[in-house]
């Protein structure tokens, strides 16, 4: 019953938190019993995040530590979730998973949905760990108790995060098409053991396909300067647009395949690259720049008019930005600070934190709602501050944020310009050097994977 109470308040303020996008919606089945298979990065909010596309109600299983008193397990029970043991916590509690995998034999034989993280870890990383085979065990016992009558579906999942443990960072869930259990049955008749390895292997392909993998975490600062230096321009020449979730993701895939090939082929390359931008974004940081100050079209566009236009957005905006902060911001203030006091494993950060803020944003807006009932003591502007006052005022602070945040930037460049000019110049060439040794790259890439296309 919690779970569909709290679904409609989590979905809004899972907006509110991430910036988030998905495609293949379509590949869940209506009624046939479901395993999700995604790959684990952000603890509690993976879950969350799929569960929030799915109109069926899907059974979760999270580390069995957390489940420790009986509030604790009651209330995760009622939202959906089981506990599921690892050998971190000890070989007696590890027996404890017999009546977990019956529970998931359960459900799938009575064709509900259930998900699994086939990695056994939560890792912030955008590489995939190789599979565990408790799904694959799960899956083939469920069938063949049914004599493979059921057609359990495992749909490969991938979780993509541009920076997870942040707010207002950006999510994209890929999620892929179904794989029938039911196509392996010969093969598990056959034999048990292979079939298992066989489809753990496969799935561990199918999750693949659908993140965002860097094979060497020595390239992972790389990936993030390549992003911010050249993602904009690379998504310009393909066509796409470079405000969609959809089509960064697509880029994101595309620039991590580059980056997997140099450093397979040319890793002096790589190694080249790594340097002069991480040594390039030092340099605008040091600076309180952004990268996309310096796009030419960016810099071609600064006139009188558009710096009178900011001035407007500025001045005129930052009263109702002022009120909104006022309205929202506390309890994100005051979440934030606990968790970078008390939370020091990054995978659950943005639980914590995300839950934290949640729980202090709904008491702070009840306290307000109570405070102008209490004050004013009239339905009509008691509505009007509940479902107008207090909306618009949140998502316009979320919206203006960034949009100050570029026109001090803009600002910040032109006094630069004025003061510094030299050191601006320097940026600007070190970038276009950059961009044209990416550029470069990108060429011989393009022309390998022609190449193996014959």
């Amino acid at each position: 019953m919690l779970y569909w109470i709290i679904k409609p308040f989590v979905a809004v303020f899972f907006r509110v938190f991430y910036q988030y996008d998905y495609k293949g919606r379509n590949n869940i089945p209506p009624d046939q019993p479901v395993v999700f298979a995604p790959n684990h990065v952000n603890a509690f909010i993976d879950p969350v995040a799929l569960g929030l596309l799915s109109d069926r109600k899907i059974r979760f299983f999270a580390r069995g530590d957390v489940f420790k008193g009986w509030l604790a397990k009651k209330t995760l029970n009622s939202m959906g979730v089981s506990p599921m043991y690892r050998i971190q916590e000890g070989y007696t509690e590890l027996k404890k998973n017999d009546k977990t995998f019956e529970e998931c034999r359960s459900l799938l034989s009575a064709g509900k949905v259930i998900l699994l993280f086939p990695e056994g870890i939560c890792v912030q990383e955008r590489r995939l760990r190789p599979l565990k085979k408790g799904l694959a065990r799960i899956v083939f016992q469920t069938e063949e108790l049914m004599d493979f009558k059921k057609d359990i579906l495992v749909i490969p999942v991938g979780l993509n995060y541009t920076a997870a443990y942040k707010f207002r960072s950006k999510l994209f869930i890929d999620i892929g098409k179904p794989v029938s259990v039911k196509e392996y049955e010969a093969r598990f008749k056959e034999d048990k053991v292979r079939a298992i390895n066989e489809f753990t292997k496969m799935l561990e392909l199918k999750m693949a396909e659908h993140m965002v993998i860097l094979k060497n975490t020595d390239n992972d600062q790389l990936f993030l300067n390549m992003e911010e230096i050249y993602m904009y321009q690379w998504l310009k020449e393909k066509g796409h647009r470079t405000d969609d979730l959809g089509h960064s993701y697509h880029g994101s895939k595309e620039l991590a395949g580059l980056i997997n090939y140099l450093d397979e082929h040319k890793p002096e390359l790589t190694v080249s690259l790594r340097d002069k931008s991480t040594a390039y974004i030092r340099k605008l940081r040091s600076n309180g720049l952004r990268d996309h100050l310096l796009r030419p079209e960016n810099i071609d566009s600064i006139s009188i008019r558009t710096f009178i236009r900011d001035y407007l957005v500025i001045w005129l905006g930052m009263p109702l930005y002022f009120i909104g902060l006022v309205l929202h911001y506390p309890p994100y203030f005051f979440a934030k600070r606990f968790c970078d006091k008390k939370i020091k494993n990054v995978e659950f950060f943005a639980s914590v934190y995300a839950n934290l803020a949640m729980i202090l944003w709904g008491i702070y807006a009840s306290v307000q709602v109570l405070t102008v009932a209490l004050t004013l003591r009239d339905w009509l502007l008691l509505s009007l501050y509940t479902v107008v006052v207090l909306p618009l005022t949140g998502f316009f602070a979320l919206w203006y944020y960034p949009v100050k945040e570029k026109i001090f930037g803009r600002w910040r460049l032109l006094r630069m310009v004025r003061k510094e000019r030299s050191v601006v110049e320097e940026l600007v060439r070190e970038r276009f050097a950059i961009i044209a040794e990416i550029k470069n790259c990108k060429n011989e890439f393009d022309n390998y994977l022609k190449s193996n296309l014959k």
